[in-house]
């Protein structure tokens, strides 16, 4: 059987990187990626899994369900979450919480959910159109942002 590199997940203003030795990835789902699920994945050899998709917005205000989500195992050493929401300053400031106060190891900002619920307020795929979202200008800005709120 061949041998698989490592994945290394890094922004570029950061020499540090994020291994994953084995490079499978469990993509965040809403309702199902909780932190017994991330348990049995881990249990059973995934290399990263990332936990359900979480509103910038609702992470910054403080918004109780919102920080429900956010439970990790003690067993996941790599702690993933997506990010979604369409204001750069508040992604921003949402990654400098995860960070900070739930010690996560890797964001991962959602600019693709089709799901009515994200799309209605402008995040998700609406993001990639400037008609009916935030432009991809403001897709930039948003992955400028939350890079440099990462120490």
């Amino acid at each position: 059987m061949p041998s698989v590199a490592p994945l290394r997940l890094h922004a570029p203003s950061r020499r540090d990187a994020v291994v994953v030795d084995l490079p499978v990835v469990l993509a965040p789902m809403a309702g199902v990626t909780n932190a017994a699920y991330r348990q049995l994945c881990r249990e059973q050899g995934a290399g990263l899994y990332v936990c359900e998709m979480i509103t910038s917005r609702g992470l910054v205000v403080g918004d109780h369900k919102t920080h429900a989500m956010l439970q990790f195992d003690p067993g996941e050493t790599t702690r993933s979450v997506q990010l979604y929401g369409v204001d750069p300053d508040v992604m921003a400031d949402a990654a400098r919480i995860l960070i900070r106060d739930f010690s996560v190891d890797h964001i991962d900002l959602n600019f693709g959910c089709p799901v009515p619920k994200v799309t209605r307020k402008g995040g998700g795929e609406c993001c990639l159109t400037s008609v009916t979202g935030c432009a991809p200008s403001s897709v930039r800005r948003c992955g400028r942002q939350t890079s440099r709120a990462c120490p």
